[in-house]
């Protein structure tokens, strides 16, 4: 993985000190934004946006309205990642479209991520944010007969503008490239999710958006372990 953007001076062990102001708080993981390559997509900060297409986050979201609206025209996100880089067939389907969707909304619009953000290339990137079992099997079993090329797609497709299978690879179902929902959700997207059992602090992609936001909590005991590690010196 990327060196994780926040901690990178710490990680990398060259003597450069983190300053005081920004990660030693709570604040500062809790209300910081994944930033998408798009203009006008991302907030600094999160906050309402009524209007949102994504519900879950329409009372306090990291992106803008119509950040995420376009997957579900032609499954192109923003010019920058495509769900359809295989032909065998034009859509993906309709489970698939809708679980696809909710997955692109909680990344670009949770305000619930700040622990596990870090810069990859030109992009924000997560890296093992808890991912609920139930969470992923939903996401798996909903897309599983899709097709793809290759099971990492950052890391091993070719990247000119979007994501497109590398010459001499081959398109099978996702079946045939991941044997299990754990391993469709912790590798498709270079590690940005690790599938925890629902019993210990997990994420969701979507909830009950008359009830508290679930993974407020789960963000909230991430940072307090980040903010105490780096107080020790024991970031790693």
């Amino acid at each position: 993985m990327a060196t994780i953007l926040i901690l990178c001076l710490v990680c990398l062990n060259i003597g450069v000190a983190v300053p005081q102001n920004k990660t030693n708080s709570l604040g500062y993981y809790l209300n910081k934004c994944v930033t998408l390559p798009v203009e006008g997509a991302s907030k600094t900060r999160p906050s309402p946006e009524p209007g949102l297409e994504c519900p879950s986050f329409r009372k306090r979201s990291c992106c803008y309205v119509n950040a995420v609206a376009n997957i579900l025209e032609n499954h192109v996100w923003n010019e920058m990642i495509t769900y359809m880089h295989c032909p065998q067939k034009p859509r993906l389907s309709p489970e698939c479209e809708r679980l696809t969707f909710e997955q692109s909304c909680f990344y670009a619009c949770s305000p619930n991520l700040g622990p596990w953000i870090y810069r990859y290339l030109h992009f924000d990137a997560l890296d093992n944010a808890p991912l609920c079992a139930s969470q992923c099997n939903k996401w798996w079993d909903a897309c599983k007969e899709e097709y793809t090329c290759h099971r990492n797609w950052i890391t091993d497709m070719d990247w000119n503008g979007l994501n497109t299978c590398k010459e001499g690879s081959v398109c099978r179902k996702y079946t045939e490239f991941y044997n299990s929902s754990t391993d469709f959700c912790s590798t498709v997207f270079n590690g940005a999710y690790k599938v925890v059992p629902d019993s210990e602090p997990c994420m969701v992609f979507t909830f009950d958006t008359s009830k508290p936001n679930p993974n407020t909590a789960v963000a909230l005991e991430a940072a307090k372990k980040l903010v105490s590690q780096e107080a020790n010196g024991k970031v790693n």
